[in-house]
């Protein structure tokens, strides 16, 4: 892979957020089964009982009717039995569904994306459907199934090993004993199989997270055009930040054209405010510059002021480009010290105090 191709950089939080976006969250499966088969072993705990006593009533009834039910009658007689029971069993899938509902709203978020359900032809591409059969998660499916599988097998021969023997000896007891001795042993081996069930979501969980953050991983290409396209091209951004700072300069330098000597003018399109304090500074000094609109505020700001303004277009524009603050290049000084000597030989002056 080439150099800066390589995914070796954490995913970026707009990145994990627009897969969010797209329905693409860690999340592990095998953790929501097992909240799911716990509750229902747990409603199975609570309401088998009044379960198992309506089955028996219903059933005490049918039999005990038996003579007087008519072959025509059998399912007018059956069906508000059914539906009663029906409605025993309806709180245990309720249950059951609000369930799946809340875990994966608590793995997942409220994330509603309607991308995974659009149709992609991509999918049905037969090689990238091979790639996905052998890849490194259905690998590790497919071993975590055969440890589970293998695991829950001798938990399920231990424990039917030894229920059965308490189902045999329960034989001799009362037959109102008989259901509740089985309904221990189902929960017996429901809460034991969901054990291992656990221990298969946490590693489930874990690796769903891995798999998932190391598919997310971005090159550094790849983390340089999402900042390019999330905050500009850097140069650019560079580019306009001098620009704004130069301009704040040059608006600042506007408070102090008023105390310039001389602005030389190209004749309206280029203002240079030149100062010299021939004991402070070894030669005039530019204090503001500007084109266009600038230079129009420059001489307003002059003419407000009463600092002369002279036309020089081709001196004011070698001397456009310099920075503020900057002094004027030995190539200029000629010039300029002939625009001194004139300012000089003007009365009230600000060179000669």
């Amino acid at each position: 892979m080439n150099d800066g191709q390589e995914k070796t950089e954490e995913a970026s939080q707009y990145k994990l957020d627009e897969a969010r976006k797209k329905g693409q969250v860690p999340h592990s499966q095998e953790l929501v089964s097992l909240v799911v088969v716990l509750t229902f072993l747990l409603m199975v705990a609570v309401l088998s009982g009044d379960v198992a006593r309506f089955i028996g009533d219903l059933t005490r009834s049918w039999i005990g009717n038996a003579d007087r039910i008519a072959a025509s009658g059998v399912t007018a007689m059956a069906a508000p039995g059914l539906q009663a029971l029906v409605h025993q069993l309806l709180p245990l899938f309720l249950g059951l569904i609000l369930v799946v509902i809340l875990m994966n709203l608590v793995f997942k978020g409220p994330v509603f994306s309607l991308t995974a359900v659009k149709p992609d032809f991509r999918r049905l591409d037969p090689v990238a459907g091979l790639k996905k059969l052998f890849s490194r998660r259905m690998i590790v499916e497919l071993l975590k199934l055969l440890v589970k599988l293998f695991i829950s097998g001798l938990v399920l021969f231990k424990l039917v090993e030894l229920g059965v023997g308490r189902l045999l000896s329960a034989t001799g007891l009362e037959v109102q004993r008989l259901p509740v001795e089985m309904k221990r042993q189902f929960l017996v081996v429901g809460f034991a199989l969901a054990m291992v069930m656990l221990l298969s979501a946490l590693f489930d969980m874990w690796y769903s997270r891995k798999e998932f953050a190391r598919q997310m991983r971005m090159s550094r290409r790849e983390v340089k055009d999402e900042y390019k396209r999330r905050e500009g091209d850097p140069e650019i951004k560079n580019k306009r930040r001098r620009i704004q700072q130069e301009l704040l300069r040059k608006l600042a330098s506007l408070r102090k054209v008023k105390d310039a000597d001389v602005i030389l003018s190209n004749p309206t399109h280029v203002a240079i405010a030149l100062q010299y304090r021939p004991l402070t500074m070894q030669a005039p000094v530019i204090i503001a510059s500007g084109r266009g609109f600038m230079a129009r505020m420059i001489f307003q700001v002059a003419r407000n002021n009463g600092v002369p303004i002279i036309r020089r277009p081709p001196l004011a524009r070698s001397l456009a480009s310099l920075r503020l603050e900057s002094e004027i290049p030995p190539e200029t000084q000629r010039q300029v010290a002939e625009v001194y000597r004139w300012i000089i030989s003007l009365p009230g002056n600000k060179v000669l105090p």
